[in-house]
């Protein structure tokens, strides 16, 4: 948010991002192409004397790098809240920290010219730099250097930068109270250590589409919208349709977009959807919250779904069949914990069963000794786009289905950080005819097909007998992979496992 706020209101020729290691995670694959990553300088020493914390390292970097280049410093945990206007005409400019500074000046924000004399005075200060005096150079000294020599920097009010304060009160005012309107702030720092260190710890994008506080409302405009795009191709399940759509209506957390792909439906599922979508207002306001794809020709589940997530502008994709549904917490707790680990690939829960069973599959963990084994997760468990296209989405290989089965695996041989949500979010609709259970009498033979795919995980002894089985495969799947052959909406690459898997 600190970053994409930068972005919006400063409207910046460059941001440069200086780290030892290049970022990782969801936020940062959206950030990354507005940013210049710049290797930083590994300190270690300044002036002879020893610098071992990350905190006190990163207070010299800044100022290298302003007496290299100038510029505006800013900290990751600092929100940009207007233009910075006249203040880009001083040497150098900085905040208060407390009213009349009696912390002193705060360097989470500094704005320079280059090679600036305040800064040269600053820098050669750290001569008598003591690792034991937490916020003495960062903090305090430029304060006293700023009285010694006020004609070398501008010394703005405690309210332009940094108030509220760390403390508890300041705690209570940015997130817990409507009563600071932030009316001089241009930029306000958050303060990252104090906020975990408060009952506000807990602070995730969620809280910014509830009633919080007047900074956490503002902080509405930088979550990404859409976060979430659900994917829900359909297939004669007029009679559904509108249930699956309305249990993505009623989530919580409101930044999901829908991508409903018609795959040529003889029962116009597709226009369906839409009149539903406008009858509710999906496809009214600032962000267009339903999209209908129609294809002209039936592609299959596996290309439908690629389909629709080529067109997802999301950051997480849900692969929500037209006949099932998710539960309306389902992406707030989803957006609840990436907020603490924005390195996740994949999250997901329990399974309820509806319709003909009311089973609840209990999940298990998404290891390979476990889901190599039993089937891994849920359709409708929620991945970044961008794992998805590592692993080139789902594939029409398989003769009876099974390909969420198969995409699993694929992030099982990537590797991928993911977290199991408490309780069951999703919920899939048990029929008496469905895919699935047509394709049951074959499951061992295209099981058996699945991991001659996947031949890192299973072992040689393993993958010989699945040769044997997929040798002696039934007629009915025989006959389902030579008509796979003639579909043009299958990939070579999925055309070339079928004649594998048929010469065997």
């Amino acid at each position: 948010m600190a970053v994409a706020s930068a972005l919006a209101v400063l409207r910046p020729e460059v941001v440069m991002l200086h780290c030892l290691q290049e970022p990782t995670g969801f936020f940062w694959e959206l950030l990354r192409p507005h940013v210049l990553l710049v290797q930083g300088r590994a300190v270690t020493s300044i002036f002879g004397n020893p610098v071992d914390d990350y905190a006190h390292r990163a207070d010299i970097v800044r100022l290298e790098v302003l007496l290299q280049h100038g510029g505006v410093y800013m900290d990751v945990d600092v929100l940009t809240l207007r233009p910075l206007g006249p203040l880009l005409g001083a040497e150098v400019a900085m905040g208060m920290e407390g009213k009349d500074g009696e912390v002193g000046l705060c360097n989470a924000v500094i704005l320079a010219a280059p090679n600036a004399t305040f800064l040269r005075l600053w820098y050669d200060h750290y001569r008598t730099f003591d690792r034991s005096q937490w916020n003495y150079h960062s903090v305090i000294l430029p304060r006293k250097l700023a009285k010694l020599h006020p004609e070398h920097i501008t010394q703005l009010p405690y309210n332009t930068f940094h108030w509220p304060l760390w403390d508890d009160a300041g705690m209570r005012r940015m997130f817990g109270s409507f009563n600071y309107t932030y009316a001089s702030n241009r930029a306000v720092h958050v303060w990252n250590h104090g906020l975990q260190q408060s009952q506000f710890r807990d602070f995730s994008m969620l809280w910014c589409f509830e009633c919080h506080s007047t900074l956490v409302s503002m902080m509405r405009a930088y979550v990404p919208d859409p976060l979430f795009s659900v994917v829900m191709p359909c297939f004669n399940q007029k009679q559904y349709i509108q249930e699956a759509l309305r249990s993505v209506a009623a989530q919580s957390f409101p930044s999901w977009e829908i991508i409903v792909v018609d795959d040529g439906s003889p029962d116009n599922c597709g226009a369906i959807a839409q009149a539903y979508g406008d009858e509710i207002g999906m496809t009214q306001g600032r962000v267009r919250r339903l999209t209908v794809l129609t294809m002209k020709q039936n592609r299959g589940l596996a290309e439908s779904r690629n389909v629709g997530i080529r067109e997802a502008r999301g950051v997480w994709i849900c692969a929500l069949d037209a006949d099932d549904r998710i539960g309306p917490n389902y992406f707030a707790e989803a957006a609840r914990v990436m907020s603490k680990q924005a390195d996740l690939d994949l999250i997901y829960s329990d399974q309820q069963f509806f319709g003909s069973s009311n089973w609840i599959w209990r999940v298990p963990e998404f290891s390979t000794g476990i889901a190599t084994v039993g089937g891994p997760l849920p359709v409708m468990s929620l991945y970044t786009r961008r794992v998805g296209k590592i692993v080139g989405g789902y594939s029409s290989a398989l003769p009876w289905g099974n390909e969420d089965y198969d995409f699993w695996l694929k992030l099982l041989e990537v590797g991928v950080k993911y977290h199991k949500l408490t309780g069951e979010h999703v919920f899939y609709r048990s029929k008496k005819q469905s895919m699935m259970k047509t394709g049951a009498p074959y499951v061992k033979e295209e099981h058996a097909m699945m991991r001659t795919r996947h031949v890192s995980l299973y072992h040689p002894a393993k993958l010989l007998r699945d040769h044997r089985l997929v040798m002696g495969m039934a007629t009915q799947t025989s006959h389902r992979l030579l008509y796979l052959q003639t579909k043009a909406t299958v990939s070579t690459m999925d055309k070339a496992y079928g004649r594998f898997w048929l010469a065997l």
